[in-house]
């Protein structure tokens, strides 16, 4: 029976079109109900008459419509509260079953890819899931996978930025889905499983945490919640990712997790002592996970690191120091990360390092006796060193303002002063001259 009002039939279900807005709502109508996929069959919206009340909240846990009510059904048409009106259509029965590499039966293939648009290849069609997509590495990276033919799935607080990346990636001619997130929160990255599943039809196969935040200053002048919102971010975020991602794997025996980690993996940052934390507590995350996963020998997980990159981490961060921070050569270009992680959605390895000074560091960090006792003379000297600035929290509880973008344009700056969370890179140089010096009895 068809319900005059919706044009819905009983039994059937029915998708929202891919046109305007159509990303925020990757899922299915039946029956009355709104479910994200078929394997997760919890209704997280309802029609009542022709209203559609929609469960979803944004980055801070609020709704993102008023009172919860998304907007009218009527007729196959979804008008939302701000009149956007969305057209919908039924879901076939070949296509709920149909594999995400199988799109020409079911219509859904661009019949001319753009140019680039690669029509194989390993990637091709495969559901990747990238943290921290709005700018920087996570940027660079959402790019490059879009470029090899995955789909995508984009996460990040900032929803305005993520939506630019969004549409910089289907101009690449793939399927992309943008999801507000903030690792931070439990509900938030669990939705974000689930709706990426549905998205995959069930199946995500790579998934990169990458979001990331810092705070630089004297420990004890930092603020106690700073402190805690690095390490909620940077380690607790990647291990909420990995709990929700590896069930999933073993589910479908096959996935790969991907994390950024960074050369402050191996040498401790003074003056930046919570991101420390989180990056030598990565390591033991990671170590530990692969423990785990003897027996899946389908599932990997890929570390990362990289060296200082030229990503607006150093503008955007908090800064408790009383002066201006910017980042020591030599600053490295994000791509190449990125280009990394393709490699390792590709050919899945352990450990992959970015940059030379990262693979100095690494050599230091065995090496050189009293590393962080150097990292922490040279990273005091430079702070002292450079220009009076306001403190401020910078993008620790809630996206920068500002233009977003992969660079932070530091690769083309003339001021030299190595002023850094990571003077470490510096010190290494000088600490590998200590270890060939000649040393006393």
């Amino acid at each position: 029976m068809i319900d005059q009002a919706t044009g819905m039939k009983s039994g059937e279900r029915y998708r929202v079109e891919n046109v305007e807005r159509a990303h925020q709502f990757p899922g299915f109508f039946q029956d009355g109900k709104y479910y994200l996929g078929p394997e997760l069959l919890t209704a997280v919206g309802w029609i009542e008459g022709t209203r559609f009340i929609y469960d979803s909240v944004d980055a801070e846990g609020e709704p993102v419509f008023p009172n919860r009510e998304a907007g009218t059904v009527e007729g196959l048409t979804l008008t939302l509260v701000d009149g956007t009106a969305l057209e919908i259509s039924r879901i076939e029965a070949s296509e709920t079953i149909a594999p995400v590499d199988d799109q020409t039966t079911s219509g859904k293939e661009r019949e001319s890819p753009r140019e680039g648009y690669p029509s194989r290849g390993p990637l091709r069609g495969k559901v990747v899931v990238i943290t921290g997509a709005s700018s920087g590495i996570g940027r660079a990276a959402a790019h490059a996978f879009a470029c090899k033919g995955a789909r995508l799935v984009l996460a990040a607080r900032d929803e305005e930025a993520l939506f630019e990346v969004l549409d910089e990636c289907t101009d690449c001619g793939t399927d992309a889905i943008a999801i507000t997130t903030d690792v931070t929160h439990n509900d938030q990255v669990q939705a974000l499983a689930a709706q990426a599943a549905a998205f995959g039809h069930g199946r995500i196969d790579i998934w990169i945490n990458n979001a990331g935040v810092g705070a630089v200053g004297n420990f004890e002048e930092t603020p106690l919640e700073a402190h805690e919102q690095v390490i909620q971010t940077d380690l607790m975020g990647y291990l909420r990712g990995a709990f929700v991602a590896l069930p999933l794997f073993k589910a479908q025996g096959s996935g790969i997790l991907i994390n950024t980690l960074s050369l402050g993996s191996w040498v401790a940052q003074p003056y930046a002592a919570a991101y420390s934390a989180s990056k030598f507590g990565l390591r033991g995350l990671t170590e530990a996970l692969r423990g785990e996963l003897t027996a899946f020998p389908e599932i990997h997980v890929c570390d990362i690191y990289p060296a200082v990159m030229d990503t607006p981490g150093f503008r955007d961060g908090g800064n408790y120091t009383g002066h201006a921070l910017t980042p020591p050569g030599p600053v490295y270009d994000p791509e190449l990360v990125a280009k990394a992680m393709v490699a390792c959605a590709i050919s899945p390895r352990a450990h992959t390092t970015v940059g030379a000074t990262a693979r100095l560091a690494h050599l230091a960090s065995y090496l050189v006796p009293g590393l962080p006792l150097l990292s922490g003379w040279l990273t005091r000297r430079g702070i002292n060193r450079s220009p009076k600035a306001e403190t401020s929290s910078g993008n620790l509880f809630e996206p920068p303002s500002g233009r977003r973008s992969i660079d932070g344009g530091w690769r083309k700056s003339k001021d030299k002063t190595p002023v850094l969370i990571g003077a470490a890179a510096l010190g290494v140089i000088v600490g590998l001259a200590i270890t060939h010096s000649p040393r006393r009895g």
